[in-house]
């Protein structure tokens, strides 16, 4: 029952997990697993990346058109963040702007329950799972070996993994995975 009952970050991240095995990571198909309907490159409003919405208890997940896909691939993610994490307070819908801000009063859904620790924790879930440090580390070693280097580089992950050079380089930087990979190439 995708859209019941309250599942937490551990039984989500459990239930994907599966789907957690290359990179990049299928994040449409995960969260249609989850029973979640999306639109990637949306016609949301200026300064919206995205937004979750909930209509008769099926939620659907929006980016914005105008964000760069590796873009809208974070935000995805990010609102699955939400989904897994923080769905009592999602109510009918949250918008959230450029900078991950669901109380920015533009967009449809405006949401003043969800505070910045709340954005903080979607991030981290969306980082989790577009990057798992399996996937990353087995990435890292590959490119290593394959270059005959001591270090891989950083444009060759984020690439892989579809998703912004910096959001990969605070995923390296979290995991303790930074000194293993070239930050300038």
């Amino acid at each position: 029952m995708p859209n019941g009952p309250k599942m937490s970050e551990a039984n989500v991240y459990e239930r994907i997990r599966p789907l957690l095995i290359k990179a990049p990571v299928p994040l449409e198909q995960i969260a249609r697993s989850l029973g979640l309907a999306v639109e990637m490159s949306a016609n949301l409003e200026q300064g919206i990346s995205g937004e979750i919405a909930c209509e008769n208890g099926r939620y659907k997940i929006s980016t914005a058109s105008s964000e760069h896909p590796y873009r809208q691939r974070f935000t995805l993610a990010h609102e699955l963040g939400h989904f897994a994490l923080h769905r009592s307070l999602i109510g009918n819908g949250l918008d959230d702007n450029k900078m991950y801000r669901s109380d920015a009063h533009i967009g449809k859904y405006a949401n003043s329950e969800i505070k910045l620790v709340h954005e903080r924790q979607a991030n981290a879930f969306a980082a989790k799972i577009l990057m798992p440090r399996e996937l990353l580390e087995a990435e890292i070693a590959k490119e290593k070996s394959t270059l005959g280097s001591s270090k891989a580089p950083l444009t060759k992950l984020y690439r892989t993994f579809q998703v912004s050079p910096s959001a990969m380089q605070w995923r390296l930087k979290n995991l303790g995975l930074s000194e293993q990979v070239d930050m300038d190439s």
